[in-house]
């Protein structure tokens, strides 16, 4: 057996000098793989920051253009991919633009989405109920350190919703709103069981015999003249936001739901006069228009004059209507059938009528007439529209992790 000499060898074994160094280095390597793994990690980060506002901009941009109907869709959809574009990703290592497919076909996993917003995003093309734009982004960003270990990229991807609150079922431009207020009772309890059915506004009372215009039990108003301006429903505001209405310039109403109304149930001549040459005018001009019940029965299918009305608060049955009334909402009716001294306006046979025995001429005949009479007849839509119509969007809100204002980068 050999053994080392004087020990040499066992010193050298147990000689511990440089330890240190090597650990230090060992140390300093760990550390420095750490301090990469937290650069590559903060550009994600970073970038996925860059990306969230860039989609936030894009989807307030793009909601901020909606108009409520498919026409609008394209530059919906422009104006989000701009606006994706004026917010880049400013960090080089990230690259620069950002730039959003249109995604025309409005695929759920598009960059660009159009749909309903309601506790929920569902993508959808109708423009009649489209209130959401959704803009997501998904991409790469290039690892620095994390490559030593074969990571050469890691994901990033950020989606932010904004919401333009539509008009509620705005009217096109030939729809205005009509200062007659609908009784409340069809809604009651928030419920549309009684839409489809016929709007009778007729004389001071609403009641008498069947010449007066007492159809149907029981025999009163469901209707009044109403201001929408905070004033008395006097001849002049009524003629002159008739006239408007039917020239196409729509009376401003500043009534809000909520508000009190004055009402009366008065038929004013001269209002009588006004309102049955317009709807003449309307009716003739006017193509065929549908009303259906809450089971979707065609409860009205003929001509007439569609325009919008506020729903106000009355008694159950409503009865004569006069002095002030809460707004509780707006509706859309047809008015078919307008009855001016006791003569029918317009030749409308519609089946089932509520006009025909109640006046005279065009296909109306009462056996027994009241030559005074004046009356309005119309039916109401299903809805009930919690706020007053108008063109103009509500306000736009970002439904992302953070909300930032649309910006333009220089």
């Amino acid at each position: 057996m050999i053994r080392p000499k004087n020990g040499v060898g066992m010193r050298l074994l147990a000689d511990q000098r440089g330890t240190a160094v090597l650990l230090t280095i060992g140390m300093m390597v760990f550390i420095l793989a750490m301090v990469g793994v937290a650069v590559d990690l903060g550009y994600q980060f970073a970038a996925i920051g860059e990306i969230e506002k860039s989609m936030e901009a894009a989807a307030l941009a793009g909601a901020g253009k909606l108009g409520f109907n498919d026409t609008v869709f394209p530059t919906v959809r422009q104006s989000a991919r701009q606006y994706g574009q004026f917010n880049p990703q400013h960090n080089p290592v990230f690259g620069n633009l950002i730039s959003l497919d249109l995604n025309p076909g409005n695929a759920a996993n598009g960059n660009i989405v159009l749909g309903v917003w309601n506790n929920g995003f569902t993508p959808s093309l109708d423009g009649t109920v489209v209130n959401a734009v959704r803009c997501q982004f998904s991409s790469q960003v290039s690892t620095t350190f994390l490559r030593v270990l074969g990571i050469q990229s890691l994901p990033i991807s950020a989606s932010a919703i904004a919401v333009a609150n539509p008009p509620q079922v705005p009217p096109p431009v030939n729809e205005c709103t009509l200062p007659i207020g609908v009784g409340s009772c069809p809604f009651q309890g928030n419920t549309s069981l009684g839409c489809g059915t016929p709007i009778t506004f007729i004389t001071s009372s609403g009641k008498g015999d069947v010449g007066a215009g007492c159809l149907s039990p029981p025999c009163t108003n469901s209707a009044a003249w109403v201001n929408l301006d905070g004033g008395s429903p006097s001849a002049g505001y009524l003629k002159n936001a008739i006239t408007s209405a039917g020239a196409g310039n729509c009376p401003a109403a500043t009534a809000q739901t909520g508000d009190s109304a004055n009402t009366g149930n008065g038929m004013d001549q001269s209002v009588m006069n006004a309102l049955q040459s317009v709807f003449v005018q309307q009716y003739n001009a006017s193509s065929t228009v549908q009303v259906t019940d809450a089971n979707g029965n065609v409860t009205y299918s003929g001509k007439g004059w569609k325009v919008y009305v506020p729903v106000i608060q009355t008694a159950c049955p409503a009865g004569a209507i006069s002095g002030a009334h809460t707004i509780v909402g707006w509706t859309e009716m047809v008015i078919a059938q307008v009855i001016n001294k006791g003569k029918c306006a317009v030749s409308n046979d519609w089946s089932g009528n509520p006009w025909r025995a109640a006046g005279t001429t065009n296909g109306c005949t009462a056996s027994t007439n009241d030559g005074s009479m004046r009356a309005v007849f119309g039916y109401f839509s299903c809805t009930i529209i919690p706020g007053n119509p108008t063109p103009i969007p509500g306000p736009r809100t970002a439904l992302a992790n953070r909300l930032r204002l649309v910006k333009m980068y220089q």
